[in-house]
């Protein structure tokens, strides 16, 4: 099975909890076609990649951020189709590219492309996981072609300049790993992905339960810490489970319950606090893009 999830960056919030069959790509999920409201951002990996999609959510007035799915024809203002690489190659260098496109030889959608070179560490670890990945999927290298796009990074989206900067735009999409955090704590922490029991039924009472605690902990979580830069959602998720037996006791009582929030609220200002780091993490980057430090070669 697989959990399509929603995260709303602003608020926390899980806007979106749903199991689908573990077969099934991401591409294919209802999900896709779900309206989120005039002014909305999506922000997804590549297996959401769709550009009939992006033409569905900006008709409605909704905006979308995601890297360019390699192979995806791409046109200059004027109409002219372009070979991506090397008309990146052929750009100045040292800074983001941010430019107009059409996004798809037949669908032609309107929208910018933000792009830069990458470290060559970075393009090189890049391929090193490109060609693992082949060899596991499909039992053969990468094209010359495919391996030369891990020295971009590249992204496309329908927000217009006066929204957006690029650098804006980057910090955007990299919280989107914040989703990735979160399947990572219900994994370890939660033990979601752990098939235990002997029946297939107890199995799923296993699965159903761990998740409801995953669900109440990232609610305690987004009502004591949510948006704290300094504060490890980690560390966080450890505090919550040693509060458990006093959680439940305070459900019989509404009047236990305000003031076990007040006390797991001060106990996670002072024992969660994030671990010293050099460069700022995501929420500091939210609130200040400025403070983000790419190398751009």
């Amino acid at each position: 099975m697989k959990l399509q999830t929603e995260l709303d960056l602003r608020s926390g919030g899980l806007s979106h909890v749903e199991m689908e069959p573990g077969k099934s790509p991401d591409g294919a999920t209802v999900r896709q076609h779900a309206r989120r409201g005039p002014g909305s951002l999506r922000i997804a990996d590549l297996g959401y990649f769709n550009v009939p999609v992006f033409a569905e959510m900006v008709k409605a007035k909704e905006h979308f951020l995601s890297r360019l799915q390699f192979g995806t024809g791409v046109l200059l203002p004027d109409g002219t189709p372009v070979e991506l690489l090397r008309w990146l190659k052929q750009q100045p260098g040292g800074a983001f590219l941010d430019c107009p496109i059409w996004l798809g030889l037949k669908d032609r959608l309107p929208c910018r492309l933000i792009a830069w070179r990458v470290p060559p560490e970075q393009a090189n670890c890049r391929r090193q996981k490109l060609r693992a990945e082949m060899k596991r999927k499909h039992g053969k290298e990468p094209s010359a072609e495919r391996m030369a796009w891990c020295d971009w990074a590249i992204l496309v989206t329908s927000v217009p300049p006066k929204l957006l900067t690029p650098k804006e735009i980057t910090v955007l999409y990299r919280a989107r790993w914040q989703i990735e955090l979160l399947f990572k704590r219900w994994k370890s922490q939660g033990l979601v992905a752990a098939l235990t029991g002997s029946t297939d039924l107890r199995t799923m009472v296993s699965i159903w339960s761990r998740l409801i605690a995953c669900l109440v902990q990232h609610w305690l979580l987004v009502a004591t810490a949510w948006g704290n830069a300094r504060i490890s959602w980690h560390k966080v998720g450890t505090t919550i489970r040693e509060f458990a037996n006093r959680i439940a006791a305070s459900l019989q009582n509404a009047t236990d319950f305000p003031v076990l929030m007040n006390d797991l609220t001060k106990i996670i200002a002072k024992t969660c606090t994030r671990n010293t780091r050099k460069k700022p993490g995501t929420f500091e980057l939210l609130n200040e893009p400025e403070l983000l430090d790419f190398r751009l070669t």
